[in-house]
C-alpha cells in the first residue's frame, strides 16, 4: 500500500487481512490506513477508517494499489 497521498482513489476494492473484500466509492490513503468516502452532491465526504494493520491489499478494477 501507498504511503499518504492527496489522491482519491474511487471504485476501489479492499482485501483484509483475514480474507474477505470490500468494495467502496471511494478511499483516501493515509499513513495509518485508508479514509473511506462517499460521494454526495458531486463532494467527497469521509465517513469511516481502516488502520494499515487490518488492509492485506487495495485494488482498483485490476491493478493493485
Amino acid at each position: 500500500m501507498k504511503e499518504g497521498t492527496d489522491e482519491i482513489i474511487r471504485d476501489a476494492t479492499i482485501v483484509y487481512t483475514d480474507g474477505i473484500s470490500e468494495s467502496f466509492e471511494a478511499i483516501h490513503l493515509t499513513e495509518k490506513g485508508v479514509v473511506i468516502n462517499r460521494i454526495m452532491n458531486g463532494k467527497v465526504v469521509a465517513f469511516g477508517f481502516i488502520s494499515k494493520r487490518n488492509i492485506k491489499e487495495i485494488k482498483n478494477g485490476e491493478k493493485k494499489i
